[in-house]
């Protein structure tokens, strides 16, 4: 096994990269995840010392948070994600990996894309709104590699999880994606016998949700696919088009409590619609996500519970009533 070159996931460590190292464990495939504590991808020797060696690299590793981190830092969400991509690039033609696997995002596609999204759409249209900025800059990583790497021999892929939750997610109030910052507030409400939970929007945005096991498996399935990609652009999500209005309501449901959601119309949702088709993934490796909503959302609470989380909000929450209640009475 010495001699075996291994498959380099980064963002090993995040949230999809916990996930998609366990899948491939369990294949019995050599794994080597990478994390910010290994070094810095934005620096290019960095990349091709950290990279050398791979058979096949996933690159995961992002700086993405949700609608409102991304509306915040337009600039730096495009420069920083590009230089990401672009220095992944070049360290896996130079390592002579076999494939490298980039993952995409659903806001490089344009607002005005028919729905269900297709791959053909991403060449229709510009990525635009408060997510644009990353959009362009992942759309530019995947058509870059796929020129790039033409006459190497790294076969190169891109996949493109639709919304993604589930256990590991990022809770953290400023970086959470939509169901991570909504399962906070919904458990938090519910921890201190609240009767409801505050909404961004007025609820009728729709997204995509995908459980986030079930994409690690596909992801898993392009690894060990035999036939080469040639820059192909794959969408992996649930081919279920979901409001936030309904995840709200279906949250309320599994975390109990008699909860209801209150939307806040003023604040912002990014696109209006999203609905990915994962035909070409099911036809191409078999993709499939099997994962039902109201299970994943039970699986992931379940989760909350056990890993320490819900017993940290609630004592950051107690040390923040404390502050703000010494500072009245001082």
């Amino acid at each position: 096994m010495t001699n075996v070159r291994p498959i380099v996931v980064t963002g090993g460590f995040g949230f999809l990269g916990q996930h998609l190292v366990r899948s491939l464990t369990r294949r019995g495939l050599p794994v080597r995840p990478l994390g910010r504590k290994h070094g810095d991808l934005r620096e290019a020797k960095v990349a091709e010392t950290l990279l050398e060696g791979a058979d096949i690299i996933v690159h995961l590793a992002a700086d993405v948070g949700g609608v409102g981190y991304l509306k915040g830092c337009p600039g730096r969400a495009f420069h920083d994600n590009l230089l990401l991509g672009l220095n992944v690039i070049r360290a896996a033609s130079r390592g002579g990996a076999k494939r490298l696997i980039l993952a995409g995002t659903p806001c490089s596609y344009a607002s005005s894309a028919e729905l269900p999204l297709t791959e053909a759409a991403l060449l229709r249209g510009v990525p635009s709104g408060d997510t644009g900025t990353y959009g362009y800059a992942k759309l530019a990583t995947s058509l870059t590699a796929a020129a790039f790497c033409e006459d190497t021999p790294t076969d190169t892929v891109t996949v493109i999880p639709s919304n993604l939750y589930g256990p590991g997610d990022s809770f953290e109030e400023d970086h959470g994606h939509v169901v991570a910052a909504l399962l906070r507030k919904a458990i938090l409400a519910a921890e201190y016998g609240e009767s409801t939970f505050e909404v961004w929007g007025d609820g009728s945005a729709t997204r995509d949700f995908v459980y986030v096991s079930d994409v690690a498996e596909g992801i898993a399935a392009v690894v060990q696919h035999d036939e080469p990609f040639l820059g192909a652009m794959f969408n992996l999500g649930s081919d279920r088009e979901t409001s936030i209005g309904e995840i709200a309501t279906v949250i309320a449901t599994a975390v109990g409590s008699g909860l209801s959601p209150t939307f806040l119309a003023d604040k912002p949702v990014g696109y209006v619609r999203r609905v990915m088709s994962s035909r070409e993934a099911f036809d191409q490796f078999g993709y499939t996500a099997n994962t039902g909503l109201l299970q994943g959302l039970r699986k992931t609470i379940a989760w909350l519970h056990k890993s320490g989380h819900v017993a940290k909000w609630r004592a950051d929450a107690n040390r923040t009533h404390r502050q703000i209640t010494s500072r009245r009475a001082g």
